[in-house]
């Protein structure tokens, strides 16, 4: 079976924000394996590997140390290459999403796009949620010592 890395390194250095403290907001990046048992129920397992095929849950916390509260943190989790973000997974729910690995082009969702039909007639249609590849949150507020964790969901693509 072929194995693939999780793309855990990228997505760090993609995110400066995550694994480390900056400014009092520390934060951390796990990635969860979800199967389920014999009994029907999702269990989650934390992993460093994965296989095309797999679902991933991405479990981003953030954890304020600071002596006061925060506001309006907005944490961003790329979508990795090879891996497709699963519609409705998000937790809290999305505030907005990108459809480009760069930049600061988050739109609210759904996102729309313009597409010129055969007729030449332009028509706005939705993007579907596997093309997007950053997701963001916006965190209203973060209290002195608490901590929020955000999560999605991706599929690992099967090899061409």
């Amino acid at each position: 079976m072929i194995r693939i890395v999780l793309f855990l390194v990228a997505l760090l250095c993609a995110v400066p924000q995550l694994g480390f403290s900056q400014d009092g907001v520390s934060s951390e990046l796990n990635a969860f394996l979800i199967t389920t048992n014999q009994n029907g129920a999702e269990v989650s397992t934390e992993v460093t590997e994965v296989s095309p095929g797999d679902l991933i849950e991405y479990r981003l916390t953030y954890q304020n140390n600071l002596p006061s509260g925060i506001t309006q943190l907005t944490p961003v989790l790329p979508v990795p290459s090879g891996t497709e973000y699963q519609e409705g997974t998000a937790s809290p729910e999305l505030y907005r999403a990108s459809i480009s690995n760069q930049g600061d082009d988050f739109q609210s969702l759904p996102l729309m796009r313009e597409v010129t039909l055969p007729s030449g007639e332009v028509e706005s249609q939705e993007v579907p949620a596997e093309e997007y590849r950053r997701l963001q949150w916006v965190v209203s507020s973060l209290d002195a010592g608490e901590s929020v964790t955000l999560s999605a969901r991706v599929r690992v693509l099967e090899n061409d």
